[in-house]
């Protein structure tokens, strides 16, 4: 089952290579998608370097490194039309009208992560910096099993 791991306590320490990458930077630094708790949300963005890039629900860029990457899951990348009733959600605990979705679009030719808002638009913290994007020219996170859609439980 796909989980989130604080990458700075868990993700780090345990060893595991099989978080979601978002993209990779000119260097073949690995983007890694992230997720954040901000004022009782959780809400989605990047993280490169050990700090993670999100936007608020109030549109407002910030950065940290408290923040959890998502592993044990295949996914992909696959156009917002179409598949954003199976898009991935920062946190899926919550009611649905509180979920937020999780979307991608290139920048200077890199993969970058961030949030679907209600307005159909994708924002995306690009260190420091507000980038948007109508949802509908973005990407949205679906998962993949790789068993063409069954999932086994191990026990």
């Amino acid at each position: 089952m796909p989980a989130w791991l604080d990458y700075q306590t868990e993700y780090l320490r345990s060893g595991r290579d099989d978080a979601v990458i978002c993209g990779f930077s000119h260097s073949d630094c690995k983007i890694y998608l992230a997720r954040t708790l901000h004022e009782g949300y959780y809400v989605p963005g990047f993280a490169f370097n050990g700090v993670g890039y999100f936007v608020s629900t109030e549109w407002q860029t910030f950065k940290t490194s408290n923040f959890q990457v998502l592993v044990n899951t295949f996914t992909r990348w696959v156009g917002y039309a179409g598949n954003s009733e199976n898009g991935m959600v920062a946190d899926a605990g919550v009611e649905e009208s509180k979920r937020i979705k999780i979307g991608s679009f290139i920048i200077n030719d890199m993969r970058f992560c961030g949030m679907v808002g209600n307005q159909y638009t994708c924002f995306i913290n690009f260190f420091g910096q507000l980038c948007t994007m109508n949802a509908l020219d973005c990407q949205v996170l679906v998962d993949f099993p790789l068993n063409g859609g069954i999932r086994f439980r191990t026990f």
